[in-house]
């Protein structure tokens, strides 16, 4: 997404080139990981065949981003999906995966269901969610307390990531299994 394109909302800060192609640079190279560790083809089905318009676009863009925030916040207060050292990532943004797979739907046969898809928001999310990540990497806290925090959104958008990029190419469970524990 170029500065002319990127969302500008209370949800969704801007961010520079320099980010977004640190973001997408971070995306590229985790689905081709992915790929290596598989051993087979991910087609993320990059094919938008109907693109939405540009200001539905951005409105079910800024529903996910702020879901994330939302659900993000709402574990910070509660710890409920804390286990341990280990975060439950999936059952921290339900809402969001849920709204996610809805802009992903499958047809009866399995295949993604092209006239029903908004593929293109996803793409922008997991830019945006990249850009997030490279930013919480960067980011230098004076107190303790903060760099927990911070640590733990990053270990968290992280595994969002994966999860995303999963549902985006379409991985098996076992597949899953396979990429996790290499």
């Amino acid at each position: 997404m170029n500065n002319a394109t990127q969302p500008r909302t209370a949800t969704a800060e801007p961010y520079d080139d320099a980010y977004a192609l640190a973001g997408r640079t971070l995306v590229r190279e985790r689905i081709r990981g992915m790929r290596k560790v598989i051993g087979r083809r991910l087609a993320p089905g990059d094919i938008v065949l109907r693109k939405a318009a540009p200001e539905v676009r951005q409105h079910l863009f800024e529903e996910a981003c702020e879901l994330y925030w939302n659900e993000m916040s709402w574990e910070e207060i509660t710890d409920e999906e804390l286990m341990g050292d280990e975060e439950l990532t999936e059952m921290i943004f339900p809402g969001l995966l849920a709204l996610i797979d809805a802009f992903l739907p499958r047809a009866p046969n399995g295949e993604p269901d092209r006239d029903r898809e908004h593929r293109e928001v996803v793409h922008d999310f997991l830019d945006w969610l990249a850009v997030r990540l490279v930013k919480l990497r960067e980011a230098r806290p004076d107190s303790e307390d903060e760099r927990a925090r911070i640590l733990r959104q990053k270990d968290v958008t992280d595994d969002l990531i994966d999860i995303i990029a999963f549902r985006m190419c379409s991985l098996s469970n076992d597949e899953i299994d396979t990429y996790q524990n290499a």
